[in-house]
């Protein structure tokens, strides 16, 4: 049966089975908006930052629901910690519809305002018509990403992540063959430029879904995709939402973050500066992996040992998921540093934004370990059913590096490499308060939550 009980046996263990696939999972996504990145950027730097702030409004839409997948993900975790099979497979189920609901309320609104939301992030009269054709045509078929995230929190939450793993990689694979031809029109494909791209982004999301489903509604699963359980209940929805909603806060704040940053830097170094703010992202999100990898299996890990009343080794679990993150994010920080110049020119051969992008990459990933850190926090807090202080710990990081990038850059005037500092302090003051507040919580005698009320075990 595919699955692992993780109330039992080394968390160090335990933790790297968790992690090593969905880093693989997240590099396999990376790759995947890479790919976009390199072959769009060789129709101009403009198209480069129209589909990087595309993305950027196509995540902030997705952020405002992953709550619900968090939410699911954690009270399924819970349940199986706690033994209750249907339970598991109930909340599964509900995630699904909820994501579909939002899906469908997130699309109307996005496409609604699409014009607003890419002028907000930055996009300039040249970069805005391309933005706008990409933005259309991701946002249009959302659901797909949607429905996939809840299927990827059903295998997390019963510890198997290497399916998720073999998805991503075909789904990569299939983008990479496509973006080229649709892009450009080889093999007498149609030349669709920047819709191109967009287009072989929605089909590789097509593929990715159908797999996802088909796997874990097989019989060898711990907790299975039933279309019987595509129910929704009050009490078990309204849960969700009090550990998803401030999750859903938390997420906003990464595509916040990169916008403000954005649109500073736009305003005080023209395209030129939001171009470099897009090549220093697409590295920077490398630098996400070990975070988000070890994040998600403190996750798992919590919510398991906590639906089992196991307290302290929810405690062991959170500190050895961090120590993996600071650790592995720091190494990917130096080689980013080491290798500035290179990863810069294979995104552009702009001599300014070359320039730009390379203080961009001299400077930031001094914190990534930091910033790991920082997301290993947030994502315990979540485990522990405690999302607000981590929704709190988000808005700090984005307070801090608004009020800092628009003191330097605004009203000092300061150089790029200057600005580019506000980051590092936004991941350094965060990450420390986060820290501080998670301990003050391990240490409490008695943790006050204990795992979701089960549902009556009926095929409801």
């Amino acid at each position: 049966m595919r699955g692992r009980d993780l109330t039992t046996g080394s968390i160090r263990t335990h933790t790297w089975a968790l992690a090593w696939p969905v880093m693989l999972s997240i590099f396999f996504q990376t790759l995947y908006q890479a790919v976009d990145a390199f072959w769009v950027s060789r129709l101009a730097d403009e198209a480069l930052a129209a589909v990087n702030m595309s993305q950027l409004a196509l995540f902030a839409s997705v952020s405002l629901t992953i709550g619900i997948t968090v939410g699911s993900g954690v009270l399924m975790a819970m349940s199986i910690g706690a033994r209750a099979i249907d339970e598991a497979e109930r909340i599964l189920g509900q995630s699904f519809v909820l994501n579909f609901i939002a899906a469908a309320i997130l699309t109307t609104l996005v496409l609604a305002l699409r014009a607003p939301i890419l002028r907000a992030v930055g996009a300039t009269d040249a970069i805005f018509p391309m933005a706008k054709d990409y933005l259309t045509i991701t946002a249009s078929a959302m659901v797909l990403m949607f429905l996939f995230f809840a299927a990827v929190f059903g295998f997390n939450s019963q510890g198997d992540n290497t399916t998720v793993t073999m998805l991503f990689a075909i789904s990569t694979a299939l983008n990479i063959v496509l973006d080229p031809l649709l892009i450009f029109g080889w093999l007498g494909f149609p030349r669709l430029g920047v819709r191109g791209a967009a287009i072989a982004t929605v089909i590789s999301q097509v593929v990715l879904l159908a797999s996802g489903l088909t796997l874990l509604a097989t019989r060898d699963m711990m907790v299975r995709f039933r279309f019987r359980r595509l129910v929704i209940r009050r009490d078990s929805t309204a849960r969700v939402l009090a550990i998803g909603f401030p999750a859903s806060l938390t997420s906003l704040m990464g595509p916040l973050l990169m916008a403000t940053l954005t649109a500073v830097v736009a305003r005080s170094f023209g395209d030129h500066g939001a171009i470099a703010v897009s090549v220093g992202f697409r590295a920077e999100v490398f630098a996400l992996l070990p975070a988000i990898g070890f994040g998600v299996a403190g996750l798992a890990l919590i919510g398991q040992n906590m639906g089992a009343g196991n307290a302290e080794r929810a405690r062991r679990s959170y500190r050895t998921a961090l120590f993996f993150a600071l650790s592995f994010g720091s190494v990917v920080g130096l080689l980013a540093v080491a290798f500035a110049g290179p990863i810069a020119r294979t995104f552009t051969d702009d001599p300014v934004v070359i320039g730009y992008a390379q203080r961009y990459l001299r400077t930031i990933p001094w914190s990534y370990g930091v910033m790991g850190s920082g997301m290993v926090v947030i994502m315990s807090f979540q485990g522990l059913r405690r999302s607000w202080r981590g929704a709190a710990i988000s808005a700090l990081r984005l307070a801090v590096l608004s009020g800092a990038a628009i003191v330097l850059a605004a009203v000092l005037d300061a150089p790029i490499g200057i600005v580019w500092l506000s980051v590092i302090l936004a991941n350094v003051v965060s990450a420390g308060v986060g820290y501080l507040v998670l301990e003050r919580q391990f240490a409490r005698p008695a943790q006050p939550h204990g795992p979701p009320r089960p549902a009556a075990q009926t095929n409801s």
